[in-house]
C-alpha cells in the first residue's frame, strides 16, 4: 500500500465539484505497477497477555498485528467489491451498499456506488466531496485528497483519500470521517469510515489496511447481486454463530449522485411515491363513490387514504427535486405549475420520464412501480407516510368524537294530515313537502320529518280513475322509485303485501351508503307510499319496524 505523504494542514481552497485538476493530486507515477504482497497467514496462537489489544500507531501493520484483528472478508456483488476488515465489525447486509459497525468503538464503514463509464478519478473524487460539503457540514476538510496504490489494485483501479474531522450532531467528541474514493473502467466506489477522534488516532493503520486490501470486479446484473448477497448474507449468519446484526444508523444519510449531479436514490424514492400518490387517488375516487358518508368510521379510512395521497404526492414531488438538483426557485416555479391542470399532468409524466431514464443509465431496472433496487434501504419514507396519516386520523377521529354531537332524536307521537284520512306513529312534528302536479293525480300530499340519522315519510294520493290492473300499477310505482336514481338505486328485496286487505309491495332500496324501505299499496283510488331511510348499518332498526306497523287508514 502506497500513500503520498499526508499534508496535516487545512487545504486553503475547497475541493472542486467536477473537473478537478489532476495535477493538484499528485498522479504522476500512477502506472507504475505496484509490488503484490504475500498475504499473511492468520496466526493461530493468541497473544501474549501483556500486548496491547490495540495496533500501534504506525504507517504499515505487521503480520502479527493483521493476524490479531482476525480479518474477515466481505463483498457486495452490485459493487463488484471486495475487501477485508476485523472480523469484530458486524455488516447489515444490502444489496446495493455494505455497512459494518464496530461495535466496540463505534467506528461506522460506508460503502457505496454505481456502475459509470469515462468519468476520471478526479471528477469521482469532486462528485463525492461535494455531497460532504453540502450535506455534512459539520466536517471539514483537514487534509489534502492524496493517492493511494492498493497491493492488487496495478493498473486497473485509481483511488483518492481524503479526510475530514468535526462535531457530528448530538455529539460532544471530535469525530474523523475518511474517504477512500476508488474507480476503475466502468465502476465508481466510494468507501467511507467514521470514528471518534480518540479512536481514530490509534487505528487509522487498520482502516489504512483496508483501503489497501479492497478490491474491485466485474459488477453483477441487479438481480444476480441481489441473490448473491443474500447469500453472502447467510454465509455471514453462519460464520457467526446465526446472530443478526443491525447497525443503529449509516455513516451518513448522503445518496450518491451519478455522473451528472442527479441523485439516483433520491430520484428512485421520489418516482415511487409519485406513482403510488396516483394509484392512492385513484382508489380514493373509487371508495368515495360508493362509500357511507353517514358513517364516521368510513368517513375517517377516507380521510386516511386522502392525507397518504397527499403526502405521498408532496415528497415525492420534493425528492425528486432534490434528485434532479433543482434550485429552491425551480423548484418553487414547478410547484406552482403542479397545481394548473393538464399543465401538471404534461410536467408529471416529462420528469417522470426523464427520472426513468437517469436511474436506467445506472443499470437499475424501472418497473410499474419504479426502480426497487435503486431504493436505499435506510429509507423509510413510504412507512412514515402511513404514520403520519394514521395519527392524523387518529386525532381526527378524537375531536370529531367531541364536536361532532350525534343527531337529536325526537319523541314519537301519532300523526294525522287535515283531511284525517289515516294516522301513522312519526317522531317530531312531520313538515308538509310541496308535491309536484301530475296529470290524472289529486289531493297529492307528503309529509317527512328526519329523526336521529332516520328519515320517514308519508305520501298519499287519489286517482281520477281506479286502475284496471293494480299489480301493473305497482310495478309503475315501483319502476319509478329506481328510475329515481338514474342508475345508482337498485332493489334489495321485493315482497308482496296486505294492508287491510288492499295488495300492496313492499320493497328495500339500496343507494351509496344508505338504505331506504318503502311500501305503497292501493286503497280504492288512493295510493298510499310510506318510506323510512337510513345509513345500512341502520336498515333493521325497531324504529324502522315500529314506524311502518303503526298505519292504519281513518
Amino acid at each position: 500500500m502506497t500513500f503520498d505523504p499526508p499534508n496535516r494542514k487545512t487545504s486553503a481552497t475547497p475541493f472542486p465539484e467536477i473537473n478537478v485538476n489532476a495535477g493538484a493530486l499528485s498522479l504522476e507515477e500512477w502506472d507504475e505497477p505496484v509490488a503484490k504482497k504475500a498475504a499473511p497467514a492468520p496466526s493461530t496462537t493468541p497473544p501474549p497477555q501483556t500486548q496491547s489489544p490495540t495496533p500501534p500507531s504506525q504507517q504499515e501493520l505487521t503480520g502479527h498485528d493483521i493476524a490479531y484483528l482476525n480479518p474477515k472478508e466481505f463483498r457486495n456483488a452490485h459493487l463488484g467489491l471486495e475487501f477485508y476488515a476485523p472480523g469484530s465489525w458486524r455488516e447489515v447486509k444490502n444489496s446495493r451498499s455494505l455497512h459494518l459497525l464496530d461495535a466496540a468503538t463505534g467506528t461506522k464503514l460506508e460503502a457505496n456506488g454505481f456502475a459509470r463509464e469515462g468519468i476520471s478519478i478526479e471528477k469521482w473524487v469532486g462528485m463525492r466531496l461535494h455531497i460532504v460539503d453540502k450535506e455534512m457540514p459539520h466536517f471539514k476538510q483537514v487534509a489534502k485528497p492524496t493517492v493511494i496504490k492498493g497491493e492488487n489494485w496495478g493498473n486497473r483501479i485509481q483511488g483518492i483519500v481524503a479526510e475530514y474531522k468535526g462535531i457530528q450532531p448530538g455529539d460532544t467528541e471530535e469525530s474523523h470521517l475518511l474517504i477512500c474514493c476508488m474507480r476503475t473502467d466502468s465502476m465508481l466506489v466510494s468507501i467511507a469510515i467514521t470514528a471518534k477522534a480518540s479512536v481514530f488516532t490509534i487505528k487509522r493503520p487498520v482502516y489504512n489496511w483496508i483501503f489497501s486490501r479492497s478490491d474491485m470486479v466485474m459488477p453483477a446484473p441487479a438481480g444476480a447481486a441481489s441473490a448473491k448477497s443474500s447469500a453472502a448474507a447467510s454465509a455471514g449468519s453462519r460464520n457467526e454463530g446465526g446472530r443478526s446484526n443491525t447497525l443503529a444508523d449509516s455513516v451518513s444519510s448522503v445518496q450518491y449522485a451519478s455522473a451528472d449531479g442527479h441523485d439516483v436514490g433520491r430520484l428512485a424514492i421520489g418516482q415511487r411515491l409519485l406513482i403510488l400518490g396516483i394509484l392512492f387517488y385513484f382508489v380514493l375516487a373509487a371508495w368515495a363513490k360508493s362509500m357511507d358518508f353517514s358513517s364516521r368510521v368510513e368517513i375517517l379510512g377516507l380521510c386516511c387514504l386522502g392525507l397518504m395521497t397527499i403526502f405521498s404526492s408532496l415528497l415525492g414531488f420534493f425528492r425528486m427535486a432534490g434528485g434532479f438538483g433543482w434550485s429552491a426557485v425551480k423548484t418553487l416555479f414547478m410547484f406552482i405549475l403542479s397545481f394548473v391542470p393538464l399543465v401538471n399532468i404534461i410536467l408529471m409524466v416529462s420528469y417522470n420520464m426523464k427520472a426513468t431514464a437517469r436511474i436506467k443509465e445506472d443499470g437499475y431496472k424501472v418497473g410499474f412501480l419504479g426502480a426497487r433496487e435503486a431504493i436505499p434501504d435506510d429509507n423509510h419514507d413510504l412507512r412514515n407516510i402511513f404514520l403520519a396519516s394514521l395519527a392524523l386520523t387518529a386525532c381526527l377521529f378524537a375531536v370529531s368524537g367531541k364536536i361532532i354531537k350525534p343527531p337529536k332524536e325526537e319523541p314519537v307521537a301519532e300523526f294525522s294530515p287535515p283531511d284525517n284520512r289515516y294516522s301513522i306513529s312519526m317522531p317530531g312534528t312531520p313538515i308538509e313537502q310541496e308535491a309536484p302536479a301530475a296529470e290524472g293525480v289529486f289531493n297529492n300530499h307528503t309529509y317527512s320529518v328526519t329523526s336521529g340519522k332516520i328519515q320517514y315519510a308519508i305520501t298519499s294520493f287519489d286517482l281520477a280513475v281506479r286502475p284496471a290492473d293494480p299489480t301493473y300499477f305497482l310495478d309503475t310505482i315501483k319502476a319509478g322509485m329506481v328510475g329515481q336514481g338514474k342508475g345508482k338505486i337498485s332493489v334489495v328485496s321485493e315482497n308482496s303485501i296486505q294492508v287491510e286487505g288492499n295488495a300492496g309491495r313492499s320493497v328495500t332500496l339500496s343507494a351509496p351508503g344508505a338504505v331506504k324501505k318503502v311500501d305503497f299499496f292501493l286503497v280504492g283510488k288512493t295510493v298510499y307510499i310510506i318510506e323510512a331511510g337510513a345509513p345500512k348499518d341502520m336498515a333493521n332498526s325497531p324504529k324502522i319496524a315500529a314506524f311502518f306497523e303503526s298505519f292504519h287508514t281513518n
